[in-house]
């Protein structure tokens, strides 16, 4: 099992980090080699048009540096952090019950699954002793051992935009949406308490540019625009977790509830049973995708965990009509992600209405099975009434929704079946069935089956899926992987989806197809080389086109990408990248791209300093052939551009450690048209062919 097993934990594995790990030395988040998670998020990013905050997604492995995972106590969830399948974890828990606690890091090559090169990735991130001293939550403890982060963040386009420009005052009472009423400076303040994961607390605060911060004669706003406030509990005992201020929820597969950001297709290809923490902190700045309230799960039997939570917070809207007198929000026609609140306009949606859930979910372990049902309700403060058209016609429409839902999953030896059912209160139904087999310790097969109706409405839900939502979904998707030789593997996965009913668009039932191969090769302990190849085809109405279309078109994508990543000396780093892609749809030819770059990492364990670099050179016909490329960024920020039309990109990142408290971070990042004259539009516009940022980023351990 061990070679085919070892895949997913790409994840953990820390650029030359193998040979100090061994030597138990500490380990920098820097030098986590996040490759799965980052071409995850570059997927992700080619979702969607929305700029979301995916710190969280990198947070638990930040939080496993500081306080690693005792196997021996750890439960499910825990050893899922470690990106462990199903059997890699029923292995080990065998293991234990039959021969007792594992007491050292070189053991663990006795259980099956785990050999010599993955045992060595682990060890930073788990251990084996006894609680250390101090690790009970007394108050005398807490003070003592806790041990507390400040960070501070500010960033800028130096470039002038539209928005920023000087406008009269008459032209702006005319137009009140037409310049920006804050300054361009973006800042964000995060402080968090931890005592050993056992006690978290924490509070984040973040203003996006052009929002206001400093007072003004005709306006009260001050101060930062976001505040998100924390504190989670975790024990062992009766109470298994308590959130209290902001938090997440994630039950089954994610199709009845959950509220936080997930991967779906990825180049790796198994799709794993997801196990997600029922309740967790939130720590993000995504200004509406968190519950805000208080969840507690307890254990009212052996085996069974029972989660209740109720939560209650302002959203953003879309403000469809307010009355005169009293200025209530009567109705609102769409709920906002953006977290924007920059204009009158951007202001006038802000906290409109208030959203309230509560509900509950049950989970039960019994031997081989696992079973778990979910269930609660929303309020809206208004009604929604969406503007009528045929795409939409099965969306939410009203004040309330009743979500509820059943999952299941079978764990056998080489074996792991899930899956999922859910309902809305309108009647709509979804369903995802999936499993994964590893006939040999060389291949390993995973299948996803997934329908969801059209008339299936949820605000939390976020499984596996093609579109954006749980709706208005068929598909079978089917991945592999095979060890073909030592140093060489193979990935790939074929997914058909299609929609019943219209969609954004699309003015008519339509299908899909998608198709990935990457084939990688490792000549070298710190080194990887992989070529991937992927198609993709679905339909689109045709460009320019007015009013509704009968027979929507056939848009098809390719992308072929070699990559390459090699640790050239114990201090330096190098990744490049050359990938194309290729568009077609009917009546507009064929349309290509192309991106390379270059990566530089200097980051020598002896020094206190770090630098990071990349050039890259773009040129894509229009920007909807734009390629996406995950750059590194300071903690816990995310840089992920779209690379489009013909130019370069630079950006230099350094990093200083003073003492072990003090981290300082600079970033500056520059991208040059060649084709332009005019970058962006609207009120972000620029007037030039070239646009830079700088970041600047402290952060005190105490």
């Amino acid at each position: 099992m061990a070679k085919t097993l070892r895949i997913p934990l790409i994840i953990l594995m820390f650029l030359g980090g193998l040979h100090f790990a061994a030597a138990q030395e500490p380990v920098k988040p820097e030098t986590l080699n996040t490759t799965k998670i980052e071409e995850n998020i570059e997927q992700l990013s080619e979702q969607t048009d929305t700029e979301l905050d995916y710190s969280e997604l990198l947070d638990d492995l930040y939080q496993l540096i500081q306080h690693p995972i005792n196997l021996n106590k750890a439960r499910e969830w825990e050893l899922k952090r470690l990106q462990l399948n199903d059997q890699q974890i029923s292995n080990l828990t065998g293991y234990i019950q039959k021969y007792g606690e594992i007491t050292s890091i070189y053991e663990l090559n006795l259980v099956e699954g785990f050999d010599s090169t993955l045992v060595t990735t682990l060890s930073p991130f788990v251990s084996f002793i006894l609680e250390p001293p101090g690790a009970k939550p007394t108050f005398q403890n807490l003070v003592k051992y806790g041990r507390h982060q400040l960070l501070t963040r500010y960033q800028q386009v130096l470039q002038p935009q539209a928005g920023y420009a000087p406008i009269s005052d008459s032209a702006l009472r005319l137009k009140p949406n037409s310049r920006f009423l804050g300054g361009p400076e973006k800042l964000y303040l995060r402080y968090g308490y931890n005592f050993y994961n056992k006690v978290r607390f924490g509070v984040t605060m973040e203003k996006d540019p052009g929002e206001t911060f400093w007072p003004k004669a005709d306006s009260l706003t001050k101060g930062f625009d976001f505040y998100s406030v924390h504190f989670f509990y975790s024990g062992d005992k009766f109470i298994r977790y308590l959130a209290i201020g902001d938090y997440h929820l994630g039950f089954g597969q994610g199709l009845t509830m959950f509220s936080t950001l997930a991967f779906g297709k990825s180049a790796y290809a198994i799709v794993n049973r997801r196990i997600a923490q029922p309740v967790k902190p939130n720590t993000g700045v995504n200004e509406n995708l968190f519950m805000r309230g208080a969840a507690v799960t307890v254990a009212p039997l052996q085996n069974i965990d029972l989660t209740l939570f109720y939560s209650g917070k302002k959203v953003d809207v879309n403000v469809g009509a307010t009355d005169s007198l009293t200025a209530e929000t009567l109705f609102i026609s769409s709920l906002q992600e953006t977290g924007y609140h920059r204009t009158p306009g951007e202001l006038a949606g802000k906290n409109a209405i208030r959203q309230t859930v509560y509900g509950g979910n049950i989970q039960a372990r019994i031997k081989m099975f696992r079973l778990g049902a979910t269930a609660y309700h929303t309020e809206l403060g208004s009604d929604l009434i969406r503007r009528e058209s045929l795409y939409n016609k099965f969306d939410f429409r009203g004040k309330s929704l009743d979500n509820f839902g059943f999952d299941a999953a079978a764990i056998l030896r080489s074996l792991t079946f899930f899956g999922e059912v859910s309902g809305s209160g309108n009647g709509g139904k979804a369903m995802l069935l999936g499993g994964t087999a590893t006939p040999d310790p060389r291949f390993a097969i995973s299948a996803v089956y997934r329908n969801y109706g059209k008339d299936y409405q949820n605000f939390f839900s976020n499984a596996f899926a093609e579109g954006s939502r749980n709706a208005n979904e068929k598909g079978l998707y089917v991945g592999i992987f095979a060890q073909l030789l030592t140093k060489w593997s193979l990935t790939a996965y074929s997914d058909y989806f299609r929609s019943d009913w219209l969609r954004y668009r699309v003015d008519a039932p339509s299908t899909g197809r998608e198709y990935l191969v990457q084939l990688t090769h490792n000549p070298t302990r710190y080194s990887e080389v992989y070529l991937r190849y992927r198609f993709k085809q679905k339909q689109l109405n045709p460009s320019g086109s007015s009013g509704y279309i009968k027979y929507p078109e056939d848009e098809t994508r390719q992308n072929l990408r070699l990559h390459f990543s090699y640790r050239a000396t114990a201090s330096i780093t190098l990744k490049s990248r050359i990938e194309t892609t290729w568009r077609e749809m009917s009546g507009s030819g064929q349309k290509k791209g192309f991106l390379i770059y270059q990566d530089i990492i200097y980051n020598a364990p002896e020094k206190p300093w770090l630098l990071n670099t990349r050039f890259a050179l773009f040129d894509t016909d229009t920007y909807d052939e734009r390629l996406y490329a995950y750059e590194s960024d300071v903690l816990y920020a995310f840089s992920i551009p779209a690379y489009y039309y013909r130019g370069s990109r630079f950006y230099l990142m350094g990093k200083y450690s003073i003492g072990r408290r003090l981290d300082l971070w600079v970033r500056y990042s520059l991208t040059y048209y060649n084709n332009r004259s005019v970058i962006g539009s609207g009120l972000d516009q620029i007037d030039g062919n070239h646009k830079s940022d700088i970041k600047i980023q402290a952060r005190i351990k105490f």
